[in-house]
């Protein structure tokens, strides 16, 4: 029996190729897309599971509340992880951790950059970290030792064994490698190419010894039964007692490792909010909606060709076929389409997994052999099928033997209203991703354009590293006289990303009880014009005025904290001990982030060896030549250090790596579901209008023209795709809404989104139904009326 279920219908695909064609290829689609989201999802989900320990680890983080306004930071002070493991029961193992860093190696003539920590020792039992070579014991004893991973052994030694060699780093200091370890896997949130002992690292700072300093990381190991709640409140106020209510701050708490990819979002309240778990699952919904569209296109399908096969199904049951018999023929006919459409899935999965990975910014890979990807394509399989097959194989097994046999017509009033119910399911679907895609994209546009307070264009960054301090003056010289550079500044951090603060600045006025957080940036006098700000009150820094090593110069958000009229030039500010008077008052910037208004900034004139050369080049000029010549002098003054650099335009522009990503994705759906509607919009039509083809012939020869006739043909499916865009509109608007919510500056969703995205379905609605259409009405009517 399963031999002849199996003949009928590979004899049913090949008498019905078309249409064969359009259900295979559209859910072959459908579960390509959804099986790449699960690509997607399954890494995100398992993001650290590959930690032994994971349930255990924690981080410390400080939530510091500052006029109303409450921050959480991850950096903590020195010495509290030596004190919380010996004085609070339940930590098993606490770690100081320096942040990911990039450091130049050199090996001989080969120089590069490689990103990794200063960690204790204790970092190795905690991450449970797999030594390919050396000694994990001794590993991180000496402080001139560092453990390389087994990436960045390979980029600096090869496939030749590393440990036991020296190796330079940032061209003055020389380390042994103790070890090399397995790499980390790509979604891990403490991969690295190196650690080093952080003994090196406190070396000589000695605000790592106070508790009012919080600079480095502290990572924390419970024991396997404690009550995390019980070291919390322990934990809460453990500054404040430490230093007898002088630090106060600061109330830290431990936050799990679990958590770090898929929540570490805090409001200003201080409370946890959805991270990136909100797109893990709006993209999940999406890719099932995808996936349901193209078993509609199945079913759907399925369903219009019922009545060709109700002669097949009278005779079946003429001979002896049974209901359930029929059932099993019609939902295995289901299972062998989606088991193809399967097969056909897996090789656009393999075609399109590089340029998916490229979009999203990752590295996944499919793995047939997986268990978890074997049990998603089986569920896969056998759900569409299921699903696809079930209407068709309870509506033609219930078809009467005799009636068919007489060539009378079914009653087919249910599975009409079914099969518009379903398309307007699939163009909801696909109207509310177009209009979605449409708004993200408006908002991202809406963030970009917004007034920065500085222009972005036309600015190269590099780091200030090396000797370049040394001789900054005779760089700045050399590169203005190229003529295509008009100005170098410096800034200790990126103009987009300003971390350093402090609450400890006092001004005339400021009310006594009041904490204000002010950031804090180091700038050079040519930082304003390199950037192209705006003073409102003052002037800029002056090199050549000796009494410029006291000022400072403040935005206008702190300027007005100050004096509501905001006009502080030659005011006086003071932290700890040392004042500070205020010689102009810099326009409002953006910076961190372009959705909220400037938090109070002060401008802090630069003396540092390290930062951020600002270089801002002449519009018009030939930037491959211009890129050539500032790498030469460079070079020329710091030979030890390879050119790297980066725009600002580009630095600004992942700054919406979130959003951009939300957009690719709901883009790419929105495509893919179009398609999938419209493969099946188009064989709907064709079969339509194949059953009315006696009714086209017939009007033709009473007179009717080809425009009539297409109206005729073409306004059931017309009707269909407006009562979608009526259901689709406000569902878009609400999802739309929700999603604006989290930015504080955003766009007010025009009504023109949606005429333009309806009038968009409908026009490609009307491209797909109207071939078929138009083929009909130009038809000889002989053709159709020859047999009456």
């Amino acid at each position: 029996m399963i031999k002849n279920f199996i003949k009928a219908t590979f004899r049913n695909l090949w008498k019905t190729k078309s249409y064969s064609f359009l259900n295979i290829f559209g859910l072959a689609i459908g579960i390509a897309a959804a099986a790449l989201i699960f690509l997607w999802v399954e890494n995100e989900v398992n993001y650290n599971k590959h930690f032994t320990h994971i349930d255990e680890l924690y981080i410390v983080k400080s939530k510091q509340t500052y006029d109303g306004s409450t921050f959480v930071f991850e950096a903590t002070p020195g010495p509290l992880a030596k004190i919380v493991e010996k004085e609070i029961p339940g930590i098993k193992y606490a770690v100081r951790l320096g942040w990911n860093t990039p450091l130049l190696f050199s090996n001989g003539d080969h120089n590069l950059y490689l990103n990794g920590y200063h960690a204790e020792p204790k970092i190795l039992d905690l991450l449970s970290i797999n030594f390919l070579q050396g000694n994990p014991d001794e590993a991180l004893k000496d402080p001139n030792n560092i453990i390389l991973s087994e990436e960045g052994a390979k980029l600096l030694f090869g496939n030749a064994p590393a440990v036991g060699k020296s190796i330079r780093i940032s061209n003055n200091e020389s380390y042994i490698v103790s070890g090399v370890v397995k790499d980390l896997p790509n979604n891990s949130s403490l991969k690295f190419n190196w650690i080093i002992p952080f003994k090196k690292y406190e070396t000589g700072l000695d605000w790592l010894k106070e508790w009012g300093n919080n600079g480095i990381m502290t990572l924390i190991q419970i024991d396997k039964n404690a009550n995390i709640d019980q070291i919390n409140a322990k934990l809460q106020d453990f500054v404040k007692n430490k230093t007898n209510g002088e630090v106060t701050f600061s109330k830290n708490f431990l936050y799990p490792m679990n958590r770090w990819r898929m929540y570490n979002v805090f409001d200003q309240n201080g409370n946890e909010q959805e991270g990136k778990i909100k797109n893990v699952k709006l993209f999940s919904i999406v890719a099932g909606i995808v996936l349901l569209i193209a078993c509609i296109n199945f079913m759907n399908l399925a369903t219009a060709r019922s009545e060709k096969r109700a002669k097949e199904v009278g005779m079946r049951k003429v001979v002896g076929a049974t209901k359930n018999s029929l059932m099993l023929q019609f939902l295995g006919e289901s299972l062998i389409f989606a088991f193809i459409s399967a097969v056909l899935a897996i090789l656009f999965i393999y075609i399109s997994i590089g340029p998916f990975n490229s979009m999203i910014n990752q590295k996944l890979e499919v793995d047939l052999l997986s268990k978890n990807h074997l049990l998603f394509l089986f569920t896969v399989v056998l759900s569409c099928g299921l699903f696809a097959g079930s209407y068709p194989a309870f509506y033609l097994s219930a078809f009467n033997p005799i009636s068919t046999l007489k060539g009378h017509k079914q009653k087919t009033g249910a599975s009409i209203f079914i099969r518009k119910g379903l398309v307007v399911l699939q163009y909801t679907a696909s109207i509310v991703l177009i209009i979605s895609t449409v708004i993200i994209y408006q908002q991202i546009n809406h963030a970009k354009g917004r007034d920065l307070g500085y222009n972005r264009s036309q600015i190269i960054t590099t780091s200030l590293q090396g000797d370049i301090a040394k001789h900054i003056d005779l760089i700045k010289d050399e590169l203005k006289a190229t003529g295509n550079i008009e100005h170098v500044g410096i800034s200790d951090m990126s103009v987009l990303n300003i971390s350093n603060n402090s609450s400890g600045f006092e001004w005339e006025g400021k009310d006594p009880k009041s904490s204000i957080l002010i950031n804090m940036l180091r700038t050079d006098d040519e930082f304003i014009p390199s950037m192209d700000m705006k003073m409102l009150d003052g002037r800029n820094f002056n090199p050549h005025y000796l009494g410029d090593s006291t000022s400072v110069m403040v935005n206008e958000t702190f300027a007005k904290m100050i004096k509501k009229d905001g006009l502080v030039a030659g005011s006086m500010i003071s932290y700890g001990s040392e004042s500070y008077r205020i010689v102009g008052v810099v326009k409002n910037f953006l910076y961190n982030s372009v959705y909220e208004s400037p938090m109070p900034l002060v401008l802090i004139p630069f003396y540092a060896d390290n930062g951020i050369l600002n270089i801002k080049t002449k519009a018009g000029i030939d930037l491959p030549a211009t890129m050539l010549q500032i790498e030469k002098i460079l070079k020329k003054h710091n030979p030890s250090y390879p050119f790297e650099y980066r725009f600002l335009d580009d630095t600004f522009n992942n700054t919406f790596q979130s959003e951009l990503f939300i957009q690719k994705l709901a883009s790419v759906f929105a495509i893919l579901s179009i398609i999938i509607s419209c493969l099946g919009l188009f064989g709907l039509s064709a079969f339509a209008t194949a059953q009315r083809s006696k009714e086209i012939g017939i009007r033709k020869v009473l007179g009717a023209s080809v425009t009539r006739l297409l109206h005729m043909l073409n306004r059931e499916f017309i009707l269909l795709i407006i009562l979608s865009c009526l259901i689709a509109f406000p569902i878009a608007w609400y999802m739309m809404h929700q999603w604006l919510g989290n930015y504080s500056y955003r766009i007010e969703i025009s009504w023109l989104v949606f005429i333009i995205s309806g009038a968009l379905a409908l026009i490609i609605a009307l491209m797909t139904i109207s071939t078929q259409a138009l083929r009909a009405a130009l038809s000889n009517p002989t053709n159709s009326l020859r047999n009456e």
